[in-house]
Formats: C-alpha cells, sequence, structure tokens
C-alpha cells in the first residue's frame, strides 16, 4: 500500500514542465544582473551540470520544447534563486572550467579567470632549456595557488617538470587543490605558507645552474576600486583572494620578489598576473630592484594584465 509520503514523491515525479518555460523565467530574472551574452553562458552551464550532459543536448530539447520533470524543475528554480541572489555560478554548480579541464571551487578559493589562462599560456611557450627533454632541471612555484589550477595545468602539460610546488596560506584551501590534484591524477607539492609573513622563512633547494619558474595571481585590487566591480565578486569570492590596501598595493609583488631575491640560486622566471592601473608601477619595481628581460603583455581585452622578469640569483 503505498503512504501519502511516496504518493507525493511518485506525483510529483510524474509531473512535467516546458524548458522552455525555465529558460524564459531564467532569462527575465537574471537579465538586469548580466549581459545577454552573459546569460547565456551561465544557462547552459547549469543546464549541463543539472542534467548531466552537454550544450548540443541542451540546445535540441529547446528546439523542440521537450519537458523535464518537476523535480528537476525545483531544482533548477533554487539554482535560480542562487543566481538571483549574485552568486557565481561556479560556486552554484561548485566547479570551473581551466584550459577545458574542470575544476572544483567553492567560495575558499577565488574562482579561474581567463585572464590567468593567458598567463599560463605563456608560461608554456617560453622555452627554459634548449633541450625540450631537460624539463626535469626546471621547478615551478605556484604562489596562491587557490583551486591549484595553475599548478595543475602546468604538471598536466609538460609532465616532465621536475617538481610544481603549489602554495597557500589555509588549510581549507588547501584541501580544495588536493582535492583536484586527485581529480586529475597528477603529482604536485602542496604547501601551506602565508605569503605575507611565512613565505621569506622558505628557502627552496635550488642550485647554481638550476631553473626555477614562479608565477603567481596575488590580491591586487585597490579597495577604492571595489566600486567597479560586480557585485557577485564582491559579496561571494574571497576578500584575501582580491583586495590590498590602498597604501601599498604592491605588498604581495615585494614579499614575493624580495624571496626570489633571499632565497634562491641560479635562474628564476617570475610571471605575475597584474593590476591594469598600476602595471607601471610594478614593471618599475621589478626593474629597481634587479630583475631583468622584463616584458609586459595584454590581455584578451587589450588590458596590460601579466608581467615577466628574470632574476639572475647567486654564483
Amino acid at each position: 500500500m503505498i503512504n501519502k509520503q511516496n504518493k507525493y514523491f511518485f506525483l510529483i515525479s510524474i509531473i512535467m514542465v516546458y524548458i522552455n518555460e525555465f529558460y524564459y523565467c531564467f532569462k527575465k530574472k537574471l537579465n538586469p544582473l548580466y549581459s545577454e551574452k552573459e546569460l547565456d553562458n551561465i544557462f547552459f552551464l547549469l543546464m549541463t551540470h543539472i542534467l548531466k550532459c552537454d550544450k548540443v543536448t541542451v540546445l535540441f530539447l529547446l528546439k523542440k520544447k521537450k519537458k523535464i520533470s518537476f523535480i528537476i524543475y525545483k531544482e533548477l528554480m533554487k539554482k535560480l534563486w542562487e543566481l538571483k541572489n549574485n552568486r557565481p555560478i561556479q560556486y552554484v554548480i561548485e566547479h570551473a572550467y581551466f584550459f577545458g579541464m574542470k575544476f572544483i571551487v567553492n567560495e575558499k578559493v577565488f574562482i579561474p579567470r581567463p585572464e590567468t589562462e593567458e598567463l599560463v599560456h605563456w608560461i608554456l611557450q617560453e622555452n627554459y632549456n634548449e633541450d625540450p627533454y631537460k624539463d626535469n632541471h626546471v621547478q615551478i612555484f605556484d604562489i596562491g595557488t587557490g583551486s591549484g589550477c595553475v599548478a595543475i595545468t602546468l604538471k598536466k602539460r609538460k609532465p616532465k617538470i621536475g617538481h610544481i610546488y603549489a602554495i597557500d596560506y589555509s588549510n581549507e584551501i588547501i584541501s580544495i587543490a588536493k582535492k583536484n590534484k586527485i581529480l586529475h591524477n597528477v603529482i604536485i607539492y602542496l604547501m601551506k605558507l602565508d605569503v605575507l609573513n611565512d613565505l621569506i622563512s622558505y628557502c627552496p633547494k635550488t642550485k647554481n645552474n638550476s631553473i626555477s619558474i614562479v608565477v603567481s595571481n596575488p590580491p591586487y585590487i585597490r579597495l577604492s576600486e571595489k566600486k567597479i566591480l560586480h557585485p557577485n565578486i564582491i559579496q561571494y569570492e574571497p576578500y584575501r583572494a582580491l583586495f590590498v590596501p590602498n597604501h601599498d598595493p604592491l605588498v604581495f609583488y615585494k614579499k614575493i620578489s624580495f624571496w626570489i631575491k633571499k632565497r634562491f640560486n641560479g635562474i628564476v622566471y617570475i610571471y605575475f598576473e597584474i593590476n591594469q592601473f598600476i602595471y607601471l608601477d610594478v614593471l618599475n619595481f621589478l626593474r629597481n630592484i634587479g630583475f631583468f628581460n622584463i616584458e609586459i603583455k595584454k590581455d584578451y581585452q587589450g588590458i596590460f594584465r601579466m608581467i615577466r622578469a628574470i632574476y639572475y640569483g647567486k654564483k
């Protein structure tokens, strides 16, 4: 005999809703918050996540005006409410894509961005050895690893790299990077170190003929720039991964650069993501403290977003 609760679940499981109805509701609720292109991207990210399918399937369902179960509809409406409250889609579905790979994310880590993909692409383009089979002589330090997307991508694309160290300041962040490390089945070394307080005391193993790469997308948004950010960034993404004080916006660049000068032997290539409004300050700082071959690049939006410099360590 079917009890009332089972009967309820049976009934809602057979109730169907047109997928197009949700699509129109989705657009109407979020239209004030996002552009048309952003809305489409968010919609397909949500639908492919909930329906466990690809974008082509979702397009087919829309074109044929197919129905979805009421249970799925309820789940979609719940996610829509989160989006309406400015929660980023990546946190809503608990993953983001970087270099075409899926990474677990939550509010403890910064959401990977296309600009950072460009920074990683720059690193991958460089030839650090005349013999590409000597990649095992290169070691990489990813400072402020967050989800681990930079370190993991570099290891996936350059599996012969000897050692990759992914560094961040809290166990909660490191645990997310560890999950992604396991997800992508790579060997990287996760380390808990606070850049502002602990990094200077960490002494990596380097030799006079060694090659090291230091890459970082550190906090670089001045507090005075908060007003130009989208509300979902301010409300949900980790404060410590975003903002620096107005009076010392280069604080993280300074800490990392002086650590390199004090602790490294051999050649060090340093790659930073930078604030478009103070890129000349970063460039001049690196030049003044003894970095060479400094190059600055624009991102896909035509904004000065990344810088590379070389430091020749103690002989």
